[in-house]
């Protein structure tokens, strides 16, 4: 006997509760098998590039039909879109999370410049993004607006929203707040990110990350601290 092992289907005849829980039973999977396509499509751009990245390559990492897959994204160019997307929330979520905004401005800086340092200087998934995105510039546009977006120009918002927060408590001296976001992230990839970008060093350490960070902080408060 076959039995067909797939999504729920609400009956009618259900009472209403059975068939909301069979519908978030349904949303669940959908869900998680999405996570799953995102996880394994990184895996195989960050490996192949995107000239080298099929569908069939990615339902195999992910573990899913390929009917499954092409269900939630229609082709490549969508699929990467999404994993960019996916991928930059993740980090922009990291450098800037919730609860900075409890944090004081000497905190704060200190935690960004940290982690920010630490992406372009260690980061490899969003380090080889950059150079899909720079490489596929003239075939697929979408894709580097796409990591413009989501990440130089949502981030830098993310931060200048934090630097404006701290300059009406008082504690930065700062008008032109996504400048300022805008100095601050060029401070915090000196010396390690361009030479990653282009091939000509491997990551930075720990410490060397550090340095950077302690050196874009004292830099950034020498110019806007109070």
């Amino acid at each position: 006997m076959n039995l067909r092992v797939g999504f729920l289907k609400p009956n009618r005849l259900w009472p209403l509760s059975d068939r909301n829980e069979v519908e978030q039973m349904n949303k669940i999977t959908q869900t998680k098998k999405r996570a799953a396509i995102l996880a394994g499509a990184q895996r195989v751009f960050v490996r192949e590039g995107y000239e080298g990245t099929s569908m069939d390559a990615v339902a195999r990492e992910a573990k899913v039909a390929k009917p499954t897959l092409y269900n939630h994204f229609r082709d490549k160019n969508a699929l990467y879109v999404a994993v960019v997307e996916h991928s930059l929330t993740r980090v922009r979520s990291e450098i800037v999370p919730p609860e900075l905004r409890d944090m004081t401005a000497t905190e704060g800086l200190k935690v960004i410049t940290t982690r920010l340092a630490r992406m372009f200087g260690r980061d490899d998934d969003v380090l080889r993004l950059c150079r899909i995105c720079i490489g596929g510039f003239d075939r697929f546009p979408l894709a580097t607006s796409t990591f413009m977006y989501n990440g130089p120009q949502r981030g830098n918002r993310e931060v200048a929203s934090m630097i404006a927060l701290w300059a009406g408590r008082g504690e930065l001296a700062c008008d032109d707040h996504e400048l300022a976001a805008q100095q601050l992230g060029e401070l915090c990839k000196v010396g390690i990110f361009d030479p990653r970008l282009y091939g000509s060093r491997e990551k930075a350490s720990i410490d060397e990350c550090h340095r950077i960070a302690v050196a874009a902080y004292q830099t950034f408060m020498a110019r806007y601290g109070k």
